[in-house]
């Protein structure tokens, strides 16, 4: 008579397979019903006033390649006082200043440790980004010791090139969450006069105004967005 542990090990065998094979196959499920699209947007732009929107394409062999673009359209009070010399004394501004411009950034991103779906998991790969933001600040300055109004206009263009290195999370095959670190090399070219002075501008647009770094920068954030 045959003991039952004849029947025990090689069923136990084909049953660890038959799971082993199922999860591959859930898998492979994912794999091909997975999207190999996503739109996200970026809010921590959105301190500076400016609303980036990203578009991610997967291209295959766990690559893909993200379009971002975002405009920046801001303005302000200005309250500095200068003298006016139709009324013969010194009165509040009542102009604004203005900040508008964008941005377009590409990356190719390379996933060598996948997750669940087509476009999630660990990835690396370069990036280049250029932008270009135009001002006008209602600054003033001294004539003859009278603080008079002497409106400045200029532009901060910028070019540069990096590496990042990011974990992207899709839930459900529909939301997704991108987080991510980096730095590279940036040259920016700033055409304001040199009497002019950031620091006397307001807390926002001096955040907006001091983006003409040049040389090694790093750089971190979040996007959020869904798949499609």
């Amino acid at each position: 008579m045959l003991k039952s542990g004849y029947f025990f090990k090689p069923a136990f065998v084909l049953s660890m397979i038959f799971l082993s094979a199922t999860k591959l196959f859930a898998q492979s499920e994912d794999e091909i019903d997975s999207k190999k699209n996503s739109f996200k947007i970026s809010p921590q732009h959105f301190i500076t006033s400016t609303f980036l929107i990203s578009y991610e394409r997967y291209l295959g062999n766990g690559t893909t390649f993200q379009l971002s673009g975002g405009i920046l359209a801001a303005e302000k009070d200005n309250s500095d006082s200068y003298y006016d010399y139709n009324v013969g004394a010194y009165v509040n501004s009542k102009a604004k200043d203005k900040a508008n411009g964008g941005m377009v950034e590409g990356i190719l991103k390379f996933y060598f440790i996948k997750g669940q779906y087509r476009m999630s998991g660990l990835y690396a790969g370069p990036y280049g980004k250029y932008s270009n933001n135009r001002f006008h600040i209602n600054s003033t300055a001294y004539v003859n010791n009278v603080s008079v109004l002497n409106p400045v206009d200029y532009r901060i263009e910028s070019y540069e090139g990096g590496a990042v290195i990011g974990y992207q999370v899709i839930i459900k095959n529909a939301f997704v969450m991108d987080m991510f670190v980096g730095g590279g090399i940036k040259s920016s070219t700033n055409t304001s006069p040199p009497t002019y002075n950031t620091g006397d501008s307001d807390p926002t647009f001096f955040i907006l105004e001091s983006q003409d770094t040049n040389g090694i920068i790093p750089r971190a954030g979040f996007r959020l967005g869904f798949s499609f």
